[in-house]
């Protein structure tokens, strides 16, 4: 009898123990995933939303993928259409000319003609050469190109584009047939005041 109460003494005990480590463990895992959840949560929502905003953008892209392919064969076929009528409107010539010929009417029918470019006031803003020559690359919208147009036209230094005032940049403009507006945009009499003083 002795043994058998030995027997359930030590089963017990060991039933404790199991059981003791048995709830140790759930607790221990359930308050990981606990805290994983709320640690992530919100990073795994934001991720659902963006796939499922992709997943959209895929449908709409399907969509007009679809939409084309539907409208394509009718836009070859008025394509096809609007040629065939320009090929009956519009025979194609017959050259019955040398190139001799051909060359000399385009010799006689060249059209020449002059435009007057406008011209600096360089009393107005002052004269420059290549001896007071600035790098004019330091001004933000002046690259090498435009550099080198301005140095053509006899703008050099910084000193002659801080006192550019309004008709001398149209000029400039037109010279140079630089971009409407763009010198006042990119403040380049404002950039060579400050390089000016360096």
């Amino acid at each position: 009898m002795n043994s058998f109460s030995e027997f359930i003494g030590q089963f017990t005990a060991h039933w404790e123990i199991f059981l003791l480590m048995l709830s140790t463990f759930l607790i221990g895992y359930f308050f990981a995933w606990w805290t994983q959840k709320t640690k992530f949560g919100t990073l795994t929502r934001r991720l659902k939303d963006e796939v499922n905003q992709l997943r959209i953008e895929k449908q709409k892209i399907n969509n007009i993928d679809t939409l084309f392919s539907e409208i394509k064969p009718k836009i070859v076929k008025v394509v096809k259409e609007t040629q065939e009528e320009i090929n009956v409107t519009q025979p194609e010539p017959k050259f019955s000319t040398t190139p001799e010929q051909v060359a000399a009417k385009t010799k006689t029918s060249f059209v020449t003609y002059s435009k007057r470019k406008p011209e600096l006031n360089f009393d107005n803003f002052g004269y420059g050469d290549a001896k007071t020559k600035d790098d004019l690359t330091k001004i933000n919208g002046i690259g090498p190109y435009i550099e080198l147009k301005l140095n053509e036209i006899g703008i050099f230094n910084f000193d002659q584009i801080s006192r550019l005032d309004e008709a001398d940049v149209r000029t400039i403009t037109e010279l140079i047939d630089f971009f409407p507006g763009r010198i006042d945009r990119d403040n380049w009499v404002g950039q060579a005041r400050a390089l000016k003083v360096y």
